[in-house]
């Protein structure tokens, strides 16, 4: 599912725990195969700070999304940080930022940033590392 860094988050705006969000959310690494995107090599730092957040997903479904890029895994992504193993695909993670955004991103943007060298919006970054 495709939507636009920074734009507003729409992706469960139907469902009741959802719309309770406020301020709502922007979206950041709801990336698809017809659609750029900016790349860079990321930092240890941002991929320690991703690792963590994805470690504590919410909007947690019962299916997987495969990664679009890779198409190479057969249900799920599985990815690995020191002793820790998560696996990606089937939930979200918020970040929030010191001046009052809220970002939602898949937990595959983990995957996104490591493999296929996504590179997320500063102000996302900011918010990120401001966390960790």
């Amino acid at each position: 599912m495709y939507f636009p860094d920074l734009s507003q988050y729409s992706y469960l705006e139907h469902s009741p725990f959802s719309l309770k969000e406020k301020p709502r959310p922007l979206n950041v690494g709801w990336l698809d195969i017809k659609h750029t995107f900016p790349t860079d090599k990321a930092s240890k730092d941002l991929l320690d700070a991703l690792f963590e957040a994805c470690s504590h997903p919410v909007n947690k479904m019962r299916g997987f999304h495969q990664c679009l890029f890779c198409r190479s895994h057969v249900w799920a992504v599985e990815v690995s940080r020191g002793d820790r193993t998560i696996i990606l695909g089937s939930a979200e993670i918020r970040v929030k930022g010191k001046d009052g955004k809220v970002y939602a991103a898949p937990d595959l943007i983990f995957h996104y940033v490591a493999e296929h060298h996504y590179k997320p919006p500063t102000e996302f970054v900011e918010a990120l590392l401001s966390q960790s």
